[in-house]
């Protein structure tokens, strides 16, 4: 087959750590072979050996183990990213060397897709790029695309909610190009192929094409995946030739049971009345007598010992489970950790290599530097249970942002902020203290003040935002993970910062949220809260709205006097419900209504996370793009205080009645039905 390819073998893996911390992502072994290596099989049986690879991470690993391609038939270039390029930036770096169609794939993916099919697709459509897809039970850590009957992509979204997912048909991160495709990458930035690239090329109308495959795919991201994608070859999933079994010279004790599909590796030792069953022994590993390893994996050299049990979890090279020890599901022990006898991990725990979880110990917090635990995230921030924790946390975030200046606020506690202010400024930043404000006053103040983070102290959690006032992203909260407790990471080896007190914050923040104009409230007003300092900045921005008709009581009283449009915030001020004398809108009619009056007021709209796809019938949902417009939309439905000014602001106009009959209507009928999580996303496909 006439034809190129290019292999993104530059990835972090921070989702497999502690499996990644020494090792790169496209090497971690697949029944011991690197995963990147059956991406350079798939391409020489479908005859593509003109091969580059473009690194990152570990280069020097990736370039040691394949060399030139020799045991793969290929010849093999590499193309070593100094800062990292974003996927098609990567890519690019090849352009020169790439003289027609070119295939393009993802170093950590497991797929027997028919290359050769697809590259014939492509050709008769005449497309600029070619989507390889396929059908998943979950679509959410992927980009979910829509095709018209030809195959042409109408709608891409990359990593959609379940509220925006429109299809169980998914980008698997093959891709067929043509050289023209450079004219629309970007030489500069970090431009990414699924989030940048794709959707600009659709949104222009060229011809973008999607090849919808049967074929097995696996997306080896994490270590559920990793795990699935080793029992897929041993059961014969998948094209690729491997076989289970085990080697000549282990030696397995007669009384041992090997249950499932197995692969036991060289001179490994199973002891009397071990279990294996459905996992993966590499070269030179023990397993004592009586332990059971269930749907697991062991790296070369690992050890288990005597009456220990396994379940669902990875050992890397020479890690150890000693006597009578409980691994739990989703668990991983890096290079060389040590799980010592008798002790428990509960699922999902991972410890970093050569650490040790301690005899008799109950883990149930990762292990990153010896006893002391990994952060644990919710869906706001990081939890910190103790003064200790808030220290650690926020010295690592001032390391792993880079910060120089960031701000600082509290809900509650002042002494929380005390702490974090000090352990920020111990970690080298110059520290802005705002004092008691808002998650959303904050995410804004970062942003208007051009600072590189910001942190709010909370009820025994911080969140933390970065330069652009967003939430950090994974990437990020793993670089906080690894730097947590790290004794480099302790004030002696960082420039101290300082601390100072920020007095403006109430004024900054109504400067920049306030709407202008000074025509009064068509109709009064009343805003109920059980926050007084909330109900008082609300009653002061008001005031310079020039609306005057308004009235501030705690919740316990809210009860509209006849003609008054209510608000009632929440004690955080990051939600604000509406309600009439006749009527409380629904969650979605609010939403709407926010919508409706931004588009209105601003021209446009965005899909973001959270905009109901009825917002569609206002206008044409607009990329993300980091733009100030975009951040104010974000903030109406996460700021309590900045949507109650803006609804105030078009009150103004009308009442609420008049203003709701232009809103798009939105009907929310619901009907019970058993649905197991893996259809929803093929039910939610059916429905649009």
């Amino acid at each position: 087959m006439d034809s190129q390819a290019i292999i993104m073998a530059g990835g972090e893996g921070v989702r497999l750590r502690p499996l990644t911390c020494h090792v790169p992502k496209p090497l971690v072994p697949l029944l011991g072979e690197p995963v990147m290596g059956y991406a350079l099989r798939l391409l020489k049986r479908h005859g593509v050996t003109d091969v580059g690879a473009t690194l990152w991470y570990q280069p020097r690993a990736i370039r040691s183990a394949f060399g030139r391609g020799e045991k793969y038939g290929v010849q093999l270039r590499y193309y070593e990213e100094t800062v990292p390029l974003g996927t098609a930036g990567s890519v690019k770096m090849a352009q020169d060397h790439l003289k027609g169609s070119f295939f393009v794939l993802s170093g950590d993916g497991l797929t027997d897709c028919d290359l050769t099919q697809a590259l014939n697709f492509h050709r008769e459509k005449g497309a600029l790029a070619t989507l390889v897809l396929r059908r998943v039970h979950v679509p959410l850590p992927y980009g979910v695309v829509m095709t018209e009957p030809d195959g042409k992509i109408t709608r891409f979204i990359e990593k959609p909610v379940w509220s925006r997912v429109f299809s169980n048909l998914v980008n698997t991160g093959i891709y067929i190009l043509e050289p023209e495709i450079f004219d629309h990458i970007p030489d500069t930035g970090a431009p990414d192929f699924g989030k940048d690239i794709f959707p600009a090329l659709i949104e222009k109308g060229l011809p973008v094409f999607g090849f919808e495959t049967a074929a097995y795919w696996c997306d080896v991201g994490d270590q559920k995946a990793y795990l699935m994608a080793q029992q897929a070859l041993l059961k014969g999933e998948t094209a690729f030739d491997v076989t289970g079994g085990w080697h000549e010279t282990a030696s397995i004790d007669p009384t041992a049971r090997m249950e499932g599909e197995c692969l036991i590796g060289k001179n490994t030792v199973i002891g009397p009345g071990a279990v294996v069953r459905a996992s993966v022994i590499g070269d030179r590993c023990v397993v004592a007598a009586g332990a059971v390893i269930e749907n697991a994996c062991l790296w070369n050299g690992a050890s288990v010992g005597e009456k220990a049990r396994l379940s669902g979890c990875v050992l890397c090279d020479g890690a150890a489970v000693r006597r009578e020890a409980d691994i739990a599901a989703g668990c991983a022990l890096g290079q060389g950790a040590v799980v010592g006898a008798h002790a428990r991990l509960l699922p999902g725990v991972k410890i970093w290599p050569h650490l040790k979880a301690a005899a008799s110990a109950s883990v149930s917090r990762s292990l990153i530097n010896g006893d002391a635990a990994a952060p644990q995230w919710t869906r706001k921030g990081a939890c910190c249970d103790t003064p200790e924790d808030a220290c650690a946390l926020s010295r690592a975030f001032a390391r792993a942002m880079k910060g120089k200046q960031v701000i600082t606020g509290f809900a509650q506690d002042p002494s929380l902020q005390a702490i974090v202010d000090g352990a920020l400024a111990a970690g080298g930043a110059r520290v802005l203290s705002a004092g008691a404000v808002t998650a959303g006053m904050l995410q804004m103040l970062v942003r208007a003040l051009r600072l590189d983070g910001a942190v709010y102290a909370a009820q025994q959690q911080l969140q933390f935002f970065d330069g652009h006032g967003q939430p950090l992203t994974a990437k990020q909260k793993a670089a906080i993970d690894q730097l947590v407790l790290r004794p480099e990471a302790s004030a002696a080896f960082a420039q101290p910062g300082a601390v100072i007190r920020f007095t403006g914050a109430e004024d900054v923040y109504l400067a920049l949220v306030l709407p202008e104009g000074e025509k009064p409230l068509y109709s009064p007003v009343a805003v109920f809260g059980d926050d007084h300092g909330l109900l008082h900045l609300v009653e002061r921005g008001l005031k310079r709205m020039h609306c005057r008709d308004v009235r501030t009581a705690p919740v316990q009283e809210a009860e509209l006097r006849p003609g008054e449009t209510g608000f009632v915030l929440a004690d955080d001020g990051e939600g604000v419900s509406l309600f009439t004398p006749n009527h409380t809108l629904t969650s979605e009619q609010k939403t709407m209504l926010l919508l409706y009056l931004f588009q209105k007021e601003n021209g446009v709209l965005y899909d973001l996370s959270g905009v109901p796809r009825a917002a569609e019938k206002i206008a044409p949902l607009l990329p993300a793009d980091g733009s100030d417009m975009c951040f104010a939309q974000s903030r109406l439905m996460t700021d309590g205080l900045a949507a109650v000014f803006f609804l105030c602001h078009a009150l103004k106009r009308g009442p609420l009645e008049t203003i709701m009959k232009a809103v798009p209507e939105t009907h929310i009928q619901t009907r019970e039905i058993d649905c197991r999580p893996q259809d929803k996303a093929r039910i939610l496909h059916a429905l649009c």
